[in-house]
């Protein structure tokens, strides 16, 4: 019996281990995202978006850094998911959609095998070759608060995902009430790597 716990818990903080650490990498690059938008038309408020962003992520990373912490395989792999999981990021954004009352006009996928972290943060080797990416396109359309809301909502999901960029301009408070279409490109990450370290891999369709 404490073979067994033994090698239970040695597969609990190797889940752990993946995702903290990913965690820890992609915290870093949304803070290096940071000073580029100062381009961008309203920098105050883009830039404190992306500190609440960051904010979020330092979060889950504390938690899976806590001694306590209680990671199932469901949990991590609903944060990072064994494969690009499109099914589910796709019920993920209606869902989301449905709760901020913002309309989801379409949503295109590209999966690549690879990710971008290594040319963010320089070097020669992709720091985690293993993760993938499944870069997301969609389109919204709401009022300018519901927008901000849903926005805030994709941040919150289970899953890992980084917003690469959206524009929206704060509208005269004669047009707040206004619907408004809003562009949003986000990046959102799997890991096949720690396939051995599950029972199963957890998809909405069963196959």
């Amino acid at each position: 019996m404490t073979g067994l716990q033994t090698q239970l818990n040695k597969r609990t903080l190797g889940l752990i281990g993946v995702v903290l650490l990913f965690l820890l990498l992609l915290l870093f690059v949304v803070y290096a995202q940071m000073p580029l938008n100062s381009r961008l038309s309203d920098q105050n408020d883009d830039i404190a978006r992306l500190r609440s962003q960051a904010e979020l992520l330092a979060d889950k990373a504390a938690e899976g850094d806590r001694a306590d912490s209680q990671y199932s395989d469901a949990s991590v792999q609903q944060a990072l998911p064994l494969s690009d999981n499109t099914e589910q990021m796709l019920l993920d954004l209606k869902s989301v959609s449905q709760a901020t009352g913002v309309a989801l006009l379409n949503a295109t996928f590209s999966q690549s095998d690879t990710n971008q972290l290594q040319g963010m943060l320089g070097g020669e080797q992709s720091p985690y070759a293993s993760v993938g990416e499944l870069k997301t396109a969609v389109a919204i359309e709401g009022t300018y608060d519901r927008l901000l809301q849903w926005i805030g909502a994709l941040q919150k999901l289970p899953r890992l995902v980084s917003v690469d960029n959206f524009a929206i301009a704060k509208p005269a408070q004669a047009d707040m009430g206004k619907s408004m279409t809003l562009n949003v490109n986000f990046t959102a990450y799997f890991d096949p790597s720690y396939r051995d370290l599950v029972d199963e891999e957890l998809l909405p369709y069963k196959e």
